[in-house]
C-alpha cells in the first residue's frame, strides 16, 4: 500500500506572507500545482494539534504542547510548564520587532550555562529551567493563567499582539523582564556577539494552553515496521513521538533518503526560518521534496501529499490532479 508524505514547514505562517515582488519571486512549478490542486482546510490550532490527533491516543492529544514536552523529558512532578524559544528583538522604526531570524537555537553548551546561571539567579523562586538540546527550552512554575501565542508567527513583526494573555499575565511578563535584564550582559550573549551571532533578548513563554477540543487519533498506530516515521527537528513533534513510541530521525538530503524506510507515513519537518530567506527555503523545498513528491504520487508510490503551513492544510492526492478549472498561479499570489 502506497504511503502518505507529510510537509510540515515548520515556524512559516503564510497569513503573515508579504507577496514579493516579481522580479524577487521565481515560479516554483510543484509548490504552484500543489497549492492550485489540492483540498484545502484550515488548522485553527495549528500544525502541532493535526499531528497530535492525527497520530497520538486521545489522552496525549488533549494534553498543551508544553506538558507533552515535559513528559517526554522529566519525572512527573507538579508544576505548570511553559516552552521557553530563545529570541532576539530588535529597534524598529517605530516599534521593537521580533528579528525575522530572530528564533534561536543554543548550543547544548550554551543551554547549559543558561539553565545552571538560572539556577542561581532564580532559585529563590518558583520557577525552573530546562534545557534538552531542543531549540525550546522548558520553564516549570506555578498554574498560572497566563500563556502566549506561538513567536514564529512574529517574525519581522511587532509581536505586542502574541505576549502574555489571561487572567495572571502581569506574572508572567514581569518574569519576561526579569530574563531580559538577567540574559543583557550575560556571558554567553557576549561570547554570541563575539561571534557575530545574535544574542539572546528574552524567552518567549508559550504553549501552555490545552487544545479547545480533543479529537480522538484518526488513525489506529501500530508498532510493526509500518508506523508513521517523523524526519527532522521540532520541539514538539519529537517529544510526541516520543510519548507514542514511535520512530524519529534526522531529516535526509532529499525525498528518496525518507522513502527508502517502511512506513504507512513520512512526516517531514522543513524548515523554513532557520534556513536564510523565505523564498530560497521554498526552492530547495521544491527541488528536494515537492517534485520528486509529485512524481512519486503520478507513480502511486505516494497516496496523498499533505502541506502544513501554520494555520493551513493542503491535501493533494492523484485524483486531484486532473482539476484541470483551478488555474496554476505564482505561488506568493495563493498563499498570500
Amino acid at each position: 500500500m502506497a504511503s502518505e508524505l507529510i510537509l510540515i514547514l515548520s515556524d512559516f505562517f503564510p497569513d503573515t506572507l508579504s507577496a514579493p515582488t516579481e522580479q524577487a519571486t521565481p515560479r516554483l512549478a510543484g509548490l504552484e500545482t500543489l497549492l492550485a490542486k489540492s483540498r484545502r482546510g484550515a488548522l485553527a490550532q495549528g500544525w502541532r494539534a493535526w499531528l497530535a490527533q492525527r497520530f497520538a491516543a486521545p489522552e496525549i492529544a488533549a494534553l498543551a504542547p508544553a506538558e507533552v514536552v515535559a513528559r517526554a523529558w522529566l519525572a512527573p512532578r507538579e508544576a505548570k510548564h511553559w516552552l521557553a524559544t530563545p529570541v532576539h528583538y530588535f529597534a524598529g522604526l517605530d516599534s521593537v520587532q521580533l528579528h525575522p531570524e530572530g528564533l534561536l537555537q543554543l548550543s547544548a553548551q550554551e543551554q547549559a550555562v543558561l539553565v545552571a546561571d538560572f539556577e542561581l539567579v532564580f532559585g529563590d523562586t518558583p520557577w525552573r529551567l530546562h534545557g534538552n538540546a531542543a531549540r525550546e527550552l522548558l520553564l516549570s512554575g506555578p498554574p498560572l493563567d497566563a500563556d502566549s501565542a506561538e513567536p514564529a508567527q512574529f517574525a519581522g513583526l511587532d509581536p505586542s499582539e502574541g505576549l502574555p494573555r489571561g487572567t495572571e499575565l502581569a506574572t508572567l511578563r514581569r518574569l519576561g523582564v526579569e530574563i531580559e535584564m538577567w540574559l543583557h550582559e550575560h556571558r554567553v550573549n557576549q561570547e554570541r556577539r563575539a561571534r557575530g551571532e545574535l544574542p539572546v533578548t528574552t524567552l518567549w513563554f508559550w504553549g501552555a494552553s490545552v487544545p479547545s477540543r480533543a479529537h480522538r487519533a484518526l488513525r489506529r498506530i501500530s508498532t510493526a515496521g509500518d508506523s508513521p516515521r517523523l524526519y527532522g527537528r521540532d520541539t514538539y513533534a519529537q517529544a510526541l513521538w516520543q510519548l507514542c513510541g514511535l520512530e524519529s530521525a534526522s531529516l535526509p538530503a532529499n525525498l528518496q533518503g525518507a522513502l527508502e524506510s517502511e512506513a504507512s507515513a513520512h512526516l517531514l519537518i522543513v524548515p523554513v526560518l532557520d534556513t536564510g530567506a523565505l523564498v530560497g527555503a521554498l526552492e530547495r523545498l521544491e527541488a528536494h521534496w515537492l517534485a520528486p513528491a509529485l512524481q512519486a504520487l503520478r507513480a502511486r508510490r505516494l497516496s496523498a501529499i499533505h502541506l502544513l503551513a501554520g494555520t493551513r492544510h493542503y491535501q493533494l492526492r492523484r485524483l486531484h490532479l486532473a482539476r484541470f478549472w483551478r488555474a496554476v498561479l505564482p505561488w506568493a499570489e495563493q498563499m498570500a
